[in-house]
């Protein structure tokens, strides 16, 4: 059987249906495999960024291992951004990289390049991947095929690379031979109901307690089911991270927002950073962006317990005498419950505690002249429907988006979030749309959308139902907002007068034949919306002002939960005393 005759058949067992790419001679044998393959797809891009992206989206929108691929070189250096992204969020993407024909090495060590487009690529991806390897021989190629794709989904989940030469993909695979790979026996035994007693014992135990879930919840899949389940049972605040922001619908009377160091929810911050007394963090990082600078400050009237998957995680302390527990968080859940059909919390009144914060500070913010971009964000959640996958880019309208986007039950709000890609929305939510086959939709700014515009081509030649928002401020708003703050107001590099300047979307979207839309205003954004036809690819450039800034923000120094614009001193002494 030919190799590449055989990966092909390999990802269909593993449940592929769709492969993103792009063509080029050291990869040419896998892509004809794929062609001529019945019950699997190939997907062409348009830079090998928006086919790691896409695989990525794909990926994050269903829990499950996705993949891509491209040629040596240049192709395998343009993957890159996904692969890093696809590490830092936890995201299981096999990655494919043809290379040079083994008999093309010269042995010599130190020669810079062993042949044309050749690169070093295993070496290059090994700290942003689980695991990267050279197949230099056809018979270890079961075997690491096998176990690329149980160490993309072993504890945390993530990205591999397998780099395969030409001569490899090319060769006959005698099955019999080819060994396989055995996944070790897992040697730590944990008493997860034991845990989960010493859990809500300690909730029972506390009277302000918050439940914080984050990106390592998959929304949608059992794991997150369970969750939901534990939220109702529990029947306790519960905020998030920026990453976890979907996984509670908006008007749960149990979701108390995001946290956020600068541009999370302000009522989240407050409640997490001087209310509570007990923090339980189910698969979240608890970065500086989350706890702020000096994390030792964050809720330092709180006990913190922390549960993660990631060793390593848990050593990045927030207290020093927090809690924590290495283990799976999904089994965890699972024991909770179980445990709570004998247990019972009542924390009503906190509950009512912490309506009572939150509903004069969304009032707060939602007149604030500054948050006017926010009301676009508003308006848009209204017209997506509630099986849509959402992909957001960076910048502020992320900002925006994690503040103002009414989740609801079924939706996936999905973000860049440890890398922070710029050009990640509009690929994303291309292999998103793969998930379900369902109309999807890329929210970007003007800086953002320009990284991977390229891809309008592939939503234009599969006909795909994705819809580009385009958030045009004419420049690279957060980096603006910064410099007026920091850098006396001198806008290098984020505006026109700086060398930044935007086009005009709308004739771009036309050029690509795709339906093109030009708004300024909320009224005829409503308009666009109530007209477009989702079932067909659409591009929506909205205007808004050069000026646009991101708020509530905390600013440096700062508690993170005083963030500007300032609430008024009475307001904050009365929430603070409740």
């Amino acid at each position: 059987m030919k190799a590449s005759d055989f990966i092909v058949s390999y990802l269909k067992e593993q449940g592929i249906k769709d492969i993103f790419g792009y063509q080029g001679t050291m990869i040419a044998h896998f892509v004809d495999s794929v062609c001529k393959a019945d019950g699997i797809e190939n997907h062409m891009c348009y830079n090998e960024q928006g086919a790691a992206f896409a695989a990525v989206g794909l990926a994050k929108a269903s829990g499950k291992t996705a993949v891509a691929y491209s040629t040596s070189g240049p192709g395998a250096i343009n993957l890159m951004n996904g692969i890093a992204d696809a590490y830092y969020d936890s995201a299981p993407v096999v990655f494919f990289t043809g290379q040079l024909n083994e008999y093309e090495y010269t042995g010599i060590s130190e020669l810079r390049q062993q042949g044309f487009q050749e690169t070093d690529v295993v070496n290059m991806v090994k700290p942003i991947t689980k695991y990267a390897t050279h197949i230099s021989k056809v018979e270890d190629l079961k075997y690491e095929l096998e176990k690329a794709f149980y160490i993309a989904n072993e504890g945390r989940k993530g990205p591999v690379v397998l780099d395969i030469p030409m001569n490899v993909q090319r060769e006959d695979l005698d099955l019999e031979k080819a060994k396989s790979f055995t996944p070790p026996k897992d040697k730590v035994i944990i008493n997860y109901e034991m845990v989960a007693t010493q859990i809500i014992d300690e909730i029972i135990k506390a009277e302000k307690p918050m439940l914080l879930l984050g990106n390592g919840i998959v929304k949608g899949s059992d794991f997150h089911k369970d969750v939901l389940k534990l939220v109702k049972e529990l029947n306790i605040p519960v905020i998030t991270s920026l990453l976890g922001r979907h996984l509670l619908k908006v008007d749960d009377e149990l979701n108390f927002g995001y946290i956020g160091a600068a541009y999370g929810h302000r009522y989240a911050n407050i409640l997490a950073y001087k209310k509570s007394d007990l923090i339980v963090s189910l698969a979240c990082s608890f970065c500086k962006r989350q706890t702020g600078g000096k994390s030792e400050n964050f809720a330092k009237n709180a006990k913190i317990i922390r549960v993660d998957i990631d060793r390593n995680e848990l050593l990045r302390k927030v207290h020093s005498d927090e809690t924590h527990y290495c283990c799976d968080c999904e089994k965890l859940v699972k024991a909770m419950l179980k445990v709570l059909k004998d247990k019972k919390v009542n924390k009503t009144s906190w509950v009512e505690t912490c309506k009572k914060v939150k509903e004069p500070l969304v009032d707060f913010d939602n007149h604030s002249k500054e948050r006017e971009p926010n009301k676009f964000i508003d308006l848009i959640s209204n017209y997506a429907t509630d099986d849509t996958v959402v992909c957001c880019d960076v910048g502020q309208h992320q900002v925006w988006m994690g503040q103002s986007f009414k989740i609801t039950d079924n939706q996936r709000l999905l973000f860049s979030g440890g890398h922070g890609a710029m050009g990640f929305a509009l690929p994303a939510a291309i292999g998103a749309y793969y998930l379900n086959k369902k109309p999807t939709v890329a929210v970007c700014g003007d800086g953002a959308f320009q990284m991977n515009i390229q891809e309008l081509q592939w939503v234009k030649r599969e006909n795909l139902p994705v819809t580009s928002i385009v958030l045009n401020n004419e420049s690279l708003g957060l980096i603006q907002q910064q410099q007026d703050d920091f850098f006396d107001g001198n806008h290098f590099g984020s505006t026109a007068e700086g060398g930044y300047d935007a086009p005009v979307f709308k004739n771009i979207g036309e050029a690509y034949g795709i339906n093109s839309y030009s708004v300024n205003s909320i009224e005829e954004l409503e308009e666009t919306l109530k007209t477009i036809d989702k079932t067909k690819p659409n591009l929506i450039e909205v205007h808004l002002d050069i000026k646009s800034k991101a708020y509530p923000k905390t600013y440096f120094g700062e508690e993170m939960y005083n963030q500007k614009p300032y609430i008024d001193k009475e307001l904050m002494e009365e929430i603070l005393a409740y």
